[in-house]
């Protein structure tokens, strides 16, 4: 067996080597040359692309035909990815060595293809594919030796099979977890490599593309310093080089128009921390009164212990985690303050205001049922009597009284909507908003539980978060909708926050 007979760390050293060649061939702008077909996801059964098409055009040409007619033959090629398609490239795949041969057209797959369509690989990091080779070859070399040495020419590498002494005081676990490091965050940056590229090239403005493109091979050339010095397990350089390499290519991802990661996470942390800002000082402006704070306190401890950590995993580059626990605490603090029974000058003069828009929105009601020879005159007694509640609520807010002007424009809001039932102002829709709404939420819930057990297994959640931030949004704008008894604007707004979360659950 090829494995058999080698070290734990030096196995997965050959095996981390051989994905980074791997990925380096599936960079385009870094070892390919241009084709007639561009890929930008992996394709299987299921997926609807143009790419499909020149996929299949391709295979139909090059003695891979997909079937003689119908969908897919020659002349009528489709966008989906189907069960031809998938056979089709199962036999190219076998006949090219592309291996496991199963029909699916990923990174290694698109590799292969666009070196039997555009070319011999060439590019800027010729030398440095030529280096890598050179080293996983030796590294074969003394797997098939069982690690004895070998007259290979001496690499990089070739102290991996005899072990660098300890240093006292350094442990090989701690060792082992910088090497996991480095690893992780080389990983990220070949990733964001290939989204800046993909960036850049959506760019119509051609000097600002080669501006971006000669900024970005500052990021690679750092990037390739950071695999030298991994590969001479100097792994504190090999992590220096490697950030270096991931802040240059986040500056022209972001320069191209895109947002990273790490900008999304420092805005949410931004965000939540002011609102914990605001939270604490009404709590503490509670307790000062004496009023009541529920569980407040104990959700704020928590919230605070959510932030801690979201911020740790943004010092250590983990953004996705960092926004999760950023959100999960913003939750927490948006319940916090619910539970906190305050009423402060500016949230009571803002009441009152709310409930004088409602008063006048039910006057224009009642006139026109008026109009239109409605019986009305209970619904007057009742409107007047809520109007003199908020007459005697702009006193309390002069005399700096706000919890008895909430307690008056709460009484004067409970007596608006007798006066709409009064005229059957009040219709059905009020339930069906407000079952929606309860049914969203829990939609919302269940969609958020599903992205983060995704995202912590280490499955790609893409844009995810950010759908169900915009689905939050929505229905926070629905239940202030439902506050103004504006039915229609609520189900709109939860239509829109349930095709966000489809969007989010489709990002799986």
């Amino acid at each position: 067996m090829l494995f058999m007979n080698t070290s734990a760390s030096f196995r997965t050293n050959l095996i981390f080597i051989s994905l980074v060649l791997i990925t380096l061939f599936a960079l385009p702008s870094l070892s390919l040359a241009q084709s007639d077909c561009a890929f930008d996801k992996t394709l299987e059964i299921g997926v609807i692309d143009e790419s499909v098409r020149c996929l299949q055009e391709y295979l139909n040409t090059n003695g891979y035909k997909l079937t003689s007619e119908g969908p897919g033959s020659p002349g009528s090629e489709t966008d989906k990815y189907g069960s031809l398609t998938r056979e089709a490239v199962a036999k190219w795949q076998k006949d090219n060595g592309v291996s496991p041969a199963v029909g699916i057209f990923g990174p290694v797959s698109q590799a292969k293809y666009k070196e039997l369509a555009g070319g011999p690989i060439a590019s800027v990091a010729e030398t440095e594919r030529d280096r890598l080779l050179s080293i996983l070859s030796d590294l074969q070399a003394q797997v098939d030796g069982g690690l004895k040495e070998t007259n290979s020419k001496p690499t990089i590498l070739n102290t991996v099979s005899t072990p660098k002494p300890q240093v006292a005081g350094v442990s090989t676990s701690a060792n082992d977890e910088n090497r996991e490091e480095v690893e992780v965050i080389l990983k990220d940056v070949i990733k964001m490599i290939k989204d800046a590229e993909a960036q850049i090239d959506d760019l119509e403005n051609e000097k600002k593309q080669t501006k971006l493109k000669d900024d970005l091979a500052d990021a690679r050339s750092d990037f390739y310093v950071a695999l030298e010095s991994y590969f001479d397990e100097d792994y504190e350089d090999a992590l220096d080089s490697a950030n270096d390499a991931l802040d240059s290519a986040g500056d022209v991802f972001e320069d191209a128009g895109g947002e990273t990661d790490e900008s999304k996470a420092k805005d949410t942390l931004r965000s939540v921390e002011d609102l914990l800002e605001e939270v604490q000082d009404l709590f503490n402006e509670a307790e000062d009164e004496g009023e009541d704070v529920g569980d407040a306190e104990d959700m704020i401890e928590e919230a605070i212990d959510l932030l801690s950590d979201a911020n740790d995993s943004y010092d250590k580059r983990v953004y996705r985690q960092a926004i999760s626990d950023a959100l999960d605490a913003e939750e927490l603090l948006e319940d916090a303050r619910d539970e906190i029974d305050i009423v402060s000058d500016k949230n009571a003069e803002s009441y009152v205001e709310d409930v004088r828009d409602k008063l006048y929105d039910a006057e224009e009601e009642i006139q026109d049922a008026e109009d239109e020879d409605e019986e009305v005159e209970d619904a007057w007694d009742l409107f007047n009597d809520a109007e003199r509640k908020i007459k005697k609520a702009d006193i309390a807010i002069d005399e700096e009284d706000y919890k008895g002007a909430n307690k008056l424009a709460k009484d004067a809001e409970d007596l608006i909507e007798e006066a709409l039932d009064a005229i059957g102002g009040s219709g059905d829709g009020e339930s069906d908003a407000e079952e929606a709404l309860s049914d969203a939420w829990d939609e919302y819930k269940d969609a958020r539980d599903e992205v983060e057990e995704a995202d912590d297994e280490g499955d790609d959640v893409g844009d995810a978060y950010d759908y169900l931030k915009d689905a939050k949004s929505a229905l926070k704008d629905a239940e202030d909708a439902f506050d103004e008894e504006d039915w229609d604007e609520v189900m709109d707004l939860v239509e829109e926050a349930e095709r966000a979360i489809e969007d989010a659950l489709d990002e799986l």
